[in-house]
């Protein structure tokens, strides 16, 4: 294994669950220091994709019995969420979706903006028109998920290496036999990379181009608030393309922004951390112009800390996951979409069962690494869509989030 972030571990889990007892995560810094150190963690189940709101509402079930199970606390806050139509069109969305997702059992209902405010006083309901309540949605604390993996995985046999960058693979007669590591060679008949943005620079090693592209993800916390209870919803407000979560008293507020930052791994120092990438005030300022319009008390809130990572992004808003063609034994999972806590756990399955058994008990077609064909070989044009989609994330089109 690549990658010792969440879907690293999740997917080594996976394998160690379902008895494959010769795994090794090998990560180039410490667990979970990567993506998954800089992320929201929020969970919802309101989804465009049956597939997605399906494996989501698994996901949300397992973390709620997960410490039962396996006695780790998998820092799962399940405060609900509530998401905002602030526009008529939206407000018709709104509605749609909630029907479909009721329709795939889903616990979803449309509240009145006061009932909305009762859980997020925050909120200021002048312009919001309709509102859906999704009570078993939350957010996750991604590092303490990371590490409720690792132990559980350990405990089923995984070994994890720190410190201990891939700098090659090695393929021999169209099969992988190792990774090469400054320690040496680890030997190997397969190998999964689910290395976030550095699934770009080892892809290109072997002369492998992926449809993804990196790109820059913000998000701010505020200092204590009055009126931030610390069982607030998470909040989303599509038509700000804004999200909203309570933090240790405060609120992390975080969003797209309608001019994204996207990144050449290639173009970057070899020893750069996700801890470095630059975080831009101007977003901020976009932000928060329209979230003080919904939510009043953020305008006088200080900032305290921000935080940026580089999920990497396809041109559907889809993962990439399975077996490189031409190359037996190699796998990628990539393309979060800032979705990569949530989907940690259904891409650390599916990854598992892909290896295991060559195909995924649900269909994944909508996920597979080898959609595109040959679409994108300008690089320019991928950049272009993958902006695009993030810009575009709570499009009214796209609806996912």
């Amino acid at each position: 294994m690549v990658g010792g972030g969440i879907w690293g571990c999740s997917i080594a889990y996976h394998l160690g669950r379902a008895g494959v007892s010769d795994v090794l995560v090998l990560e180039r810094g410490e667990l979970g220091s990567g993506n998954t150190s800089q992320a929201a963690g929020l969970v919802g189940q309101l989804r465009a994709s049956r597939l997605m709101a399906s494996a989501i509402m698994e996901t949300v079930k397992r973390l709620a019995s997960w410490q039962a199970e396996h006695g780790e606390d998998p820092g799962f806050r399940q405060v609900g969420s509530l998401k905002l139509a602030l526009t008529e069109e939206r407000d018709r969305e709104l509605r749609t979706q909630v029907a479909q997702a009721q329709r795939w059992g889903l616990g979803v209902e449309l509240i009145s903006p006061r009932e909305a405010q009762a859980r997020a006083p925050l909120l200021d309901t002048r312009a919001v028109k309709a509102c859906a309540w999704i009570p078993t949605d939350g957010y996750v604390e991604p590092y303490t998920l990371t590490m409720a993996l690792a132990t559980v995985a350990r405990g089923l046999g995984v070994r994890m290496r720190r410190q201990s960058p891939v700098t090659a693979l090695t393929v021999e007669r169209g099969r992988v036999t190792a990774a090469e590591t400054p320690d040496g060679a680890v030997e190997t008949e397969t190998v999964v990379v689910a290395a976030g943005p550095w699934v770009e620079l080892i892809g290109g090693a072997l002369g492998l181009r992926f449809a993804l592209v990196p790109i820059r993800h913000q998000f701010w916390v505020t200092a204590p608030m009055d009126g931030a209870p610390r069982d607030m919803p998470v909040v989303r407000v599509p038509d700000l393309s804004a999200y909203l979560r309570p933090e240790v008293g405060g609120v992390l507020m975080g969003g797209y922004e309608r001019s994204p930052k996207s990144v050449a791994m290639a173009e970057l120092p070899p020893a750069f951390t996700i801890e470095e990438t630059e975080k831009d005030p101007a977003a901020l300022e976009e932000l928060g112009g329209g979230l003080t319009e919904a939510f009043p008390a953020l305008g006088a809130a200080p900032m305290i800390r921000g935080c940026a990572g580089l999920p990497t992004f396809t041109p559907d808003g889809n993962c990439l996951i399975g077996p490189v063609p031409g190359v037996r034994g190699l796998y990628v999972a990539a393309g979060c979409n800032a979705f990569g806590i949530a989907g940690a756990l259904p891409v650390g399955r599916w990854v598992s069962e892909l290896i295991l058994e060559g195909r995924t008990g649900a269909d994944t077609s909508t996920q597979a690494l080898t959609r595109f064909g040959t679409r994108y070989r300008n690089r320019r044009r991928l950049r272009a869509d993958c902006e695009s989609i993030y810009a575009n994330m709570y499009s009214l089109a796209k609806g996912a989030f």
